[in-house]
């Protein structure tokens, strides 16, 4: 505002010196009328009426402009508007979900059924999960949810360089609980997960999945054998550790089905031995992945 206010008067004082320069009197012929006018007052006067005639010729742009602008402006209110909603609405939900998950979380562990290291469902409580799913397998045949029932086993494990290397059972248990976040960072919402820390060889842990077929949940299990090995796990004491992976799969189907959990276990953890041996031999080493059919001998 204070360089428009300057510009104007400098502009003012030009027209008057203008016109005190020129003030010689000159006759205008306007179809049969003629006019005299000063030189300078007839100079500032046409000027001035171009720029009215300008201003007037750009007038309905502006005014368009204006209602546009003022249309966008108000358009953006009432995006805002509506992002604020919906930023307060996805607020409460994760706020319900953390509650109702924690919830959940609370009464699992009221009923034991926690792993103490990882925070994940015990894995004790697997065979009754896989017998409930071979029952609804049963009795909706016509549900693709349930046309397959699959089990994986992941076994990871500190990658330990040549030479002895000891740790301590805090810094395992940190371990696992790095390694029980990035699998529930990268299973799907529908994933079945459990955890045994005090299996014998380390902590196993066990994802249950319906309606993939074989290569559905071998590549699943790729998935997270690769998210485990890409890049080594940050624990929470900030220090890193590099693992390796093993993982054993089963998969019944109703082409390939079974009435009994433990056959799907069992194959599981053939599937995960034979993986073991693969490895000892294989160049490929953690990439080698093997999947077995419920009624394969």
């Amino acid at each position: 505002m204070p360089l428009l206010i300057i510009a104007a008067i400098v502009i003012a004082f030009l027209a008057i010196a203008f016109a005190l320069q020129n003030n010689t009197l000159v006759e205008v012929h306007l179809l049969v009328q003629q006019f005299q006018f000063s030189l300078a007052l007839l100079l500032l006067s046409t000027l001035a009426i171009g720029v009215v005639i300008g201003l007037l010729v750009l007038l309905p742009s502006l005014i368009k402009r204006g209602w546009r602008i003022a249309r966008a402006q108000k358009q953006t209110a009432a995006l805002e508007a509506q992002l604020q909603e919906r930023d307060h609405l996805l607020s409460n939900r994760d706020h319900n979900t953390d509650t109702l998950r924690q919830s959940h979380q609370n009464l699992l562990q009221a009923l034991g059924l926690i792993d103490q290291n990882t925070s994940l469902i015990s894995s004790k409580v697997l065979a009754q999960t896989l017998s409930a799913l071979i029952q609804q397998m049963k009795l909706q045949p016509g549900n693709a949810k349930f046309d397959s029932i699959g089990l994986l086993i992941v076994e990871a494990h500190r990658k330990e360089p040549l030479g002895e290397v000891s740790t301590t059972e805090r810094q395992d248990k940190l371990l696992d609980e790095a390694i029980a976040t990035t699998i529930r960072q990268n299973v799907t919402v529908d994933t079945w997960l459990y955890c045994n820390s005090t299996a014998p060889e380390g902590a196993e842990f066990l994802c249950v999945l319906t309606g993939k077929d074989k290569s559905g949940l071998r590549q699943y299990g790729e998935t997270l054998q690769t998210v485990l090995t890409e890049e080594p796990l940050t624990l929470a004491d900030e220090s890193v550790v590099a693992v390796s992976v093993r993982v054993g799969g089963a998969i019944a189907d109703r082409n390939h089905p079974t009435h009994q959990e433990q056959i799907i276990i069992d194959k599981a953890r053939q599937a995960l031995a034979e993986t073991g041996k693969r490895q000892l031999t294989s160049l490929i080493g953690n990439h080698d992945i093997k999947i077995i059919q419920v009624t394969d001998g």
